[in-house]
């Protein structure tokens, strides 16, 4: 049986996306314990809160464990090889969950460890975090068909997966918002089908058509450069908010830079619903869990 992984979601199917949200609701409110029995290993290069918090308590709930491994303690530091790494640890693993700042690592990975991986962020990548939003966007429209997302900011890894799963499921346009120069130079990592529009300069009408506003942090794990000079006119602020339809929501997939690309008025304001979409996390990821077949 082929392995199952999450690496990028272009490498799944309309399927497979419709079986994890399927997979989520189930787990929402009753737990299952397909995972007992199962260890399960964390290596998380970058910081997390929300990712690392989330997977940990969705494996204790459904009766996996799982295990803390410190990247830099691994003799990868000293001279032994990737290959080397991760076939010993599908001796002992029944998956891993890797966070990176360089995406290559997780293909190797995926090369030498012959059980299934999750990509829980590099600097290419979120996927974890795209399928929860769009599961988040479900539960509070009850639809995800004819939804019109909003999004400011930078052109970055959680971009990249939204772009990613909206091209899958159809249904769902996205309005990009972000600075020329930044578009100029990642348009051709990006596959902007039809559904996708990218704008310069802020547009009202578009953005009181819109079901969802949404933005992230402005500079991201190995930018070269503050983008914050250029993308500071797309701030999520309370005047920007008040053009939009009052069941539009605000998501923002935190951490947020709370002055930068928004305000503290917005992410606490009766529209925001980032509590829920954190919460959402760990219900999503179940789903993955569930879907993967460790």
């Amino acid at each position: 049986m082929k392995i199952k992984n999450l690496i990028d979601i272009s490498e799944l199917h309309r399927d497979d996306i419709k079986n994890i949200l399927k997979y989520a609701d189930e787990l929402k409110n009753q737990n299952e314990d397909f995972l007992s029995g199962k260890n399960i290993g964390l290596i998380f290069e970058k910081n997390s809160t929300r990712t690392r918090l989330s997977f940990q308590v969705g494996i204790n709930q459904l009766e996996g464990n799982y295990i803390d491994i410190k990247f830099n303690e691994l003799n990868l530091d000293r001279f032994e090889s990737y290959e080397d790494t991760f076939e010993i640890m599908s001796c002992y693993l029944d998956s891993i969950i890797f966070r990176t700042n360089n995406h290559q690592k997780l293909e190797l990975a995926k090369k030498f460890f012959k059980k299934p991986i999750i990509n829980a962020l590099s600097e290419k990548s979120h996927p974890c975090q795209a399928i929860s939003d769009i599961y988040t966007i479900k539960e509070q429209f009850e639809r995800l068909d004819n939804i019109t997302i909003s999004w400011l900011g930078d052109m970055n890894n959680v971009l990249y997966s939204l772009i990613e799963i909206v091209n899958l499921l159809g249904g769902i346009k996205i309005n990009i918002f972000t600075d020329e120069k930044i578009y100029s130079n990642l348009k051709n990592q990006f596959n902007l089908t039809d559904n996708i529009i990218v704008h310069f300069e802020l547009d009202h009408d578009v953005l009181s058509s819109s079901n969802c506003i949404m933005t992230d942090v402005y500079n991201s794990m190995n930018d070269k450069y503050d983008k914050e000079p250029e993308l500071k006119k797309f701030q999520v602020n309370e005047e920007l908010m008040a053009k939009t339809k009052d069941d539009t929501v605000f998501m923002h997939c935190l951490p947020a830079k709370i002055g930068s690309e928004v305000t503290a008025n917005v992410i606490k304001g009766n529209q925001s619903i980032v509590l829920s979409q954190a919460k959402n996390r760990m219900i999503a990821q179940k789903g993955i869990l569930k879907w993967l077949d460790i």
